[in-house]
């Protein structure tokens, strides 16, 4: 008969224990979401859990001068519902507000996401428009910083050692206006098939100064769009028109997956996505 060993520490000190403790068949679970679906798809019984649900401080979302402070256990309804995420990264309000279902929102959290790495993963995009910073505890109770995209390799595979579990992800405070849309099967309560973030600087007179984009699901991990980029540079937002991005939209696709036959549905995917972005970065810049 198999045994599941459960520690669901209370302190940063609880927890460093329980990871000095840890073997190969140790699991950390915030949310679960990830988690439970990978073992009932393995068929991995017989684990040790350590759950990070009662560490109070990972849930907390705060700010300093200049930064976005999210604890890795911050649950998507709860980041749907902060002030600070919509004023600063609002994004990632989108990204979490198409994901899953209400249930899945009020239970899985954004390290969790990060941590299981998919290439779906809707929030990791987001990141890494904004280049977040991933923090990190080990064992020993020593704390590390390191790059999104670092952290995340993609296949459901990260960075972090096997003593090591994140705490916090931080974000630069900027006046950047952005967005993210998606595509999959349905509109919500599904995996993202394509998904993308738009991040731009705009001047008073409506010119867009800097943009960076990224797109999920095209590859292991999200990629930086520069040829759509180029073409928004020092455009007027509201003259874009959806021609002038057409052709850059599919040589990106293009350069990110030529072999893959599904290329063709996601050029259309993600000329869809585009244009659904830029008419969320207008309504924002004219709510101000």
């Amino acid at each position: 008969m198999t045994m599941t060993k459960f520690k669901a520490p209370d302190t940063i000190e609880e927890l460093c224990d329980a990871l000095r403790n840890k073997n190969k068949n140790t699991y950390v679970i915030a949310g679960g979401t990830d988690l439970i679906i990978h073992f009932n798809k393995k068929g991995i019984f017989g684990y040790e859990i350590i759950d990070l649900t009662k560490l109070k401080e990972l849930k907390e979302i705060n700010e300093t001068e200049n930064e976005v402070i999210i604890g890795s256990g911050a649950t998507m309804t709860e980041i749907e519902n902060s002030l600070l995420i919509n004023k600063y990264i609002p994004a990632l309000n989108d990204s979490v507000y198409n994901l899953g279902s209400e249930q899945v929102r009020n239970r899985a959290t954004i390290g969790g996401n990060v941590a299981n790495s998919s290439q779906s993963g809707d929030t990791i995009p987001v990141l890494f428009a904004y280049d977040a910073n991933v923090e990190i505890i080990n064992s020993s109770g020593i704390i590390r910083t390191d790059k999104i995209e670092n952290v995340v390799e993609g296949l459901e595979k990260n960075s972090l050692n096997d003593d090591e579990v994140i705490t916090n992800i931080i974000i630069k405070k900027t006046n950047s206006k952005s967005a993210f849309s998606k595509v999959g099967s349905r509109k919500t309560v599904t995996i993202s098939k394509l998904n993308c973030c738009i991040k731009i600087d705009i001047s008073d007179d409506m010119i867009i100064n800097n943009s960076v984009i990224y797109l999920g699901a095209v590859g292991p991990k999200p990629i930086r769009a520069k040829f759509i980029e180029e073409k928004l540079l020092n455009k007027n937002i509201n003259d874009i028109a959806f021609s002038d991005l057409h052709d850059a939209i599919h040589l990106q696709i293009e350069d990110a997956i030529p072999d893959r036959s599904s290329k063709h549905y996601k050029k259309s995917a993600a000329e869809g996505l585009v244009d659904d972005i830029l008419n969320k970065l207008r309504r924002q810049i004219w709510k101000n």
